[in-house]
């Protein structure tokens, strides 16, 4: 669990308003109660939900199919339970995982990711048997859509039926997978890139199991199990416990070799209509009339670590297009699409502890996975039909295409940028790329001739100082703004030491220092002088800590969605009876034939007061993306 996961009530409550709204209230009553009173057994939550032993394990298999729960080792002869924070709050990004995978692949891919989103987690067999099931010929209802003239059904393990492979050929046949071949790529596809991995027990682990495990691993093969006294032997077993947890978390991302995806088209042949059971081979025949294949034993599951990589991408994206130009903003995709594959997640869980001695201290190397070259990014930039000469200074392009510029600032012939040739094509990306450069945030960096590199960072610390001084300027003044800018500047200063730094008197100074200090974006300290503690005989000293600040706003951010859903929740239930009646399956698309007018209306007026809620949740929740998954814990100087 990373230190921004971990337990706050108001966390609790938001995430079991999204278990509630999405898989029912038995598993959101399971859920609450590890909520409330942390690691339990199956025998403490029945005292305290007063649900019967078989509600308790459909509720925990819904939370542990989802991942929303982790479960002590199953060598351990007590199972615990506790719950996984930030699986249960990624539940509010399943739409936004869907969009960028559809964005950045097709929309065939995101129809797999939505699936496998909606399972938890299956086996590629289950998904294929998911997609393409044995009897063609026999039509099974599913979301009430055909395809190929069967309806598709779900996942074969539980009798889920909410896997659809896209809708009729004719409206959408992009989203169709044409073959169980199809299906493997886009699984391969989707594991190369880090947005699909593998399911271990591992997963299931608490961060103290995890510890703990890997601890043991590391006394074990260096020690023989005995624990070491020695101050270098603690501080190596230090490094090897988080080079064990490492080497754990990145055998999840490894590329099984899909060999056996290429296969004749009659070892998928259906057979017949009437199925007959076979013991012992599934519910229908071998795998259900398929034959078995390596990788159909593996259990896949969506990786949630990739998703805050694309939304980091996409808000610097957002930035540059803002405040630089939008043909620089396409460059600069480019090039973080370009590194997104090799960037598994936003900043490491599990880092090497720091080394007392400066002289210990590694030089820092940037990985050669994560710097890009000019050359490429023209490449792509000229796939795509970008207008790369657009956003530039006139004199700079002319200065490159051997042009020349009128006195009012426009060149004086047009420039095609197909005919560029490939050098100066390189020469005015680099004029982008100078421009990312150049700006404060330092959106990139120069690595050398022709290379760059970005710093993650370095702009995620910009990024949170720049939240937090938007939401006091919003809250108070610019004159508090400028008042934490200067205590992150000096640290900790007396009152008149921060009345000297901001030129102001000592009654409006002490007036916004008691504001930012209830509101937790500045701490206060009083030092007694003498033995007396008086107020006038003792150092009042006031300093920004940005960790805690990051955590306050973090806070409020959650609290903010927890409204959005109470009061979406508020206006589903005043039209509940409606809702019923166009949900219906006689009434559904057919609602202007079978509903009032008003009724009509009142719909319509759900709908978009919900996608304006929507819509202020998902800006909330890249909010607490940039608080809270962008980079690791903050440290005060």
């Amino acid at each position: 669990m990373s230190y921004t996961q971990r337990e706050t009530p108001i966390l609790a409550e938001l995430c079991t308003f999204l278990v509630e709204d999405m898989y029912g209230e038995l598993a959101a009553r399971v859920f609450s109660v590890l909520a409330r009173f942390g690691r339990q057994r199956r025998a403490e939550i029945s005292k305290a939900s007063y649900l019967t032993s078989s509600q308790i394990s459909l509720g925990l298999v819904i939370l542990t199919q989802q991942h929303l729960v982790f479960h002590s080792p199953s060598t351990e002869p007590i199972v615990f339970y506790d719950i996984d924070w930030q699986q249960s709050y990624s539940l509010v990004r399943h739409a936004k995982i869907a969009h960028f995978v559809e964005e950045r692949f097709d929309k065939k891919s995101a129809n797999v990711i939505s699936n496998l989103l909606t399972l938890g987690h299956t086996s590629v067999a289950d998904l294929r048997k998911a997609y393409f099931p044995p009897s063609q010929g026999q039509e099974e209802a599913v979301n009430g859509k055909k395809v190929n003239g069967t309806k598709t059904n779900g996942d074969a393990s539980n009798g889920d039926t909410s896997l659809v492979n896209g809708s009729s050929h004719d409206e959408h046949d992009d989203e169709v997978l044409g073959s169980p071949e199809e299906l493997y790529s886009i699984v391969q596809n989707l594991i190369e890139h880090g947005w699909v991995i593998q399911v271990a027990e591992a997963q299931y682990l608490s961060a103290e199991d995890m510890h703990n495990i890997a601890r043991q691993q590391a006394l074990n093969n260096e020690w023989g199990g005995a624990v070491p006294t020695g101050t270098k032997d603690k501080d190596r077993l230090a490094h090897l416990i988080m080079a064990n947890k490492r080497r754990i978390r990145d055998a999840w991302l490894e590329v099984p070799n899909f060999s056996s995806r290429k296969r004749k088209a009659n070892d998928f042949d259906h057979g017949s209509n009437k199925r007959t059971k076979v013991n012992g081979q599934g519910q229908y025949g071998s795998a259900g009339g398929f034959d078995h294949s390596p990788e159909d034993d593996l259990v896949i599951r969506v990786n949630p670590e990739k998703a805050a990589v694309a939304m980091r991408n996409q808000h610097l994206v957002s930035l540059v297009e803002q405040r630089i130009s939008y043909t620089t903003a396409r460059l600069y995709e480019i090039l973080l699409r370009s590194l997104e594959k090799s960037i598994p997640r936003c900043f490491e869980d599990y880092p090497d502890p720091f080394p007392a001695n400066i002289e210990d201290q590694p030089q820092w190397e940037p990985n050669p996975d994560h710097v890009v070259n000019t050359k490429d990014i023209a490449q792509r930039a000229k796939i795509i039909g970008l207008d790369i000469c657009n956003g530039l200074d006139p004199n700079a392009v002319a200065r490159i295409t051997k042009n020349t510029v009128s006195k009012d600032g426009v060149l004086s012939q047009p420039v095609d940028p197909s005919s560029l040739s490939f050098h100066e094509r390189s020469e005015i990306v680099e004029a982008h790329l100078s421009l990312l450069v150049d700006h404060p945030l330092r959106f990139v960096t120069w690595h050398a001739r022709g290379q760059y590199r970005v710093d993650f960072d370095l702009m995620a610390k910009s990024l949170i100082q720049q939240e937090i001084e938007n939401t006091v300027l919003a809250r108070k003044s610019t004159v508090a703004m400028k008042l934490l800018r200067a205590l992150k500047k000096k640290g900790k200063l007396d009152e008149r030491q921060l009345c000297n730094t901001m030129m102001s008197s000592a009654n409006d100074v002490r007036g916004i220092v008691n504001d930012l200090t209830v509101q937790g974006f500045v701490q206060t300290q009083e030092i007694p002088k003498v033995d007396r503690r008086e107020a006038k005989l003792s150092m009042h000293l006031i300093w920004y800590d940005v960790q805690r600040a990051r955590e306050k706003l973090l806070h409020d951010t959650y609290k903010g969605q927890v409204r959005i859903l109470q009061r979406i929740a508020f206006e589903r239930e005043k039209i509940e009876e409606l809702l019923s009646k166009a949900n219906r399956t006689d009434v559904a698309g057919n609602e202007t034939k079978y509903l009032k007018q008003t009724e009509l209306d009142d719909l319509k007026k759900w709908k978009e007061v919900q996608e304006k809620l929507l819509l202020q949740l998902a800006r909330e929740d890249d909010l607490v993306a940039v608080l809270r998954d962008y980079c690791g814990p903050l440290l005060t100087a």
